[in-house]
């Protein structure tokens, strides 16, 4: 539904301009009131991890699972301080028997055991040695289970008891996958010198953007997700402005970008340089919705239609 109220279909082949803003266009356009989905076969997969150094990750990436069609899900995670090790998860499609019956995971858990360990890695002195010595015993075994069943993960079992003085917050950065070897050291040497209260990164890939205006995978890339704590005061969070510009650079640098749905801290400069094709969204949206009716706190940052 467009600002003047009227319906418009769009898809990869219908109105495609429109389709290429909307997709990725976080509200800006308009409002999806009916969205056509394909679907895959809900198939059985078991959970396999590696350990190694992450000078060893990529070129693992390319040989085991990147090109596999029984790789399902895959997921690397690397640690502070040092960020030099990963743990490698691939979860492989199999015929063999499920061990875990559930079709999905139960909702309404409490979590406390996993809000704990969080808690414990990110305000114990050596909470991040626990964390890695307790991820191996974690991941042990080779459970098989449904793959909607590794999709029904509850996000409540990340939420703190409390956001007063400090909460959990995500940042992501892609990068082209064959600038991965030169991010590395440098989101390490930020995060470090920063002190940056991370409690994991992981590492995920994404295929290119077919077309979409605001892509963030404008070629193949590894996706870093950036778990950590901050306080809720004003100085705190602008200790995470500080070192989040510096990453969204460091990405920048290598022609990668980041992901715009969390926290607003990148300038406009570092926003138009990550997503080069804005003023074309921004024409767009002065075309559907000349009154600026659909905005949101990214747009108010970002857009300026009296420009």
């Amino acid at each position: 539904m467009l600002a003047d109220g009227s319906l418009l279909e769009a898809s990869p082949t219908h109105n495609v301009d429109v389709f290429d803003g909307v997709i990725g266009g976080y509200g800006g356009l308009g409002v999806i009131t009916e969205v056509t989905l394909d679907l895959t076969d809900n198939v059985r997969v078991e959970r396999q991890h590696r350990e190694m150094p992450i000078a060893e990750y990529k070129q693992y990436f390319f040989d085991h699972v990147r090109g596999s069609p029984s790789a399902i899900f895959h997921n690397a995670d690397t640690y502070p301080d040092n960020y030099t090790q990963v743990n490698a998860v691939t979860y492989w499609a199999t015929t063999d028997p499920v061990t875990v019956p559930n079709r999905l995971m139960a909702t309404g858990r409490p979590y406390w055991r996993e809000r704990f360990l969080i808690w414990v890695v990110s305000e114990w002195p050596f909470g991040n040695v626990i964390r890695r010595v307790l991820d191996p015993i974690r991941f042990s075994g080779q459970p098989v289970t449904w793959r909607n069943y590794e999709g029904s993960y509850d996000v409540a079992l990340l939420e703190p008891s409390s956001r007063t003085d400090s909460t959990y917050v995500l940042e992501e950065y892609f990068v082209p996958v064959e600038r991965f070897d030169d991010f590395v050291p440098l989101m390490r040497g930020i995060l470090r010198r920063r002190h940056a209260h991370v409690i994991n990164i992981s590492i995920r890939h994404a295929t290119q953007d077919p077309g979409s205006l605001l892509a963030w995978a404008r070629t193949e890339v590894f996706a870093f997700v950036i778990y950590y704590k901050q306080g809720t005061s004003d100085s705190a969070k602008k200790q995470v402005t500080a070192w989040t510009r510096e990453l969204t650079d460091a990405a920048l640098s290598v022609g990668g970008s980041y992901y715009l749905p969390y926290q607003i801290q990148a300038t406009q400069e570092q926003f138009l340089r990550a997503y080069p094709r804005a003023l074309e969204f921004f024409a767009l949206k002065r075309r559907l919705d000349p009154a600026n009716k659909f905005r949101n706190e990214l747009w108010n940052r970002y857009y300026h239609p009296e420009r």
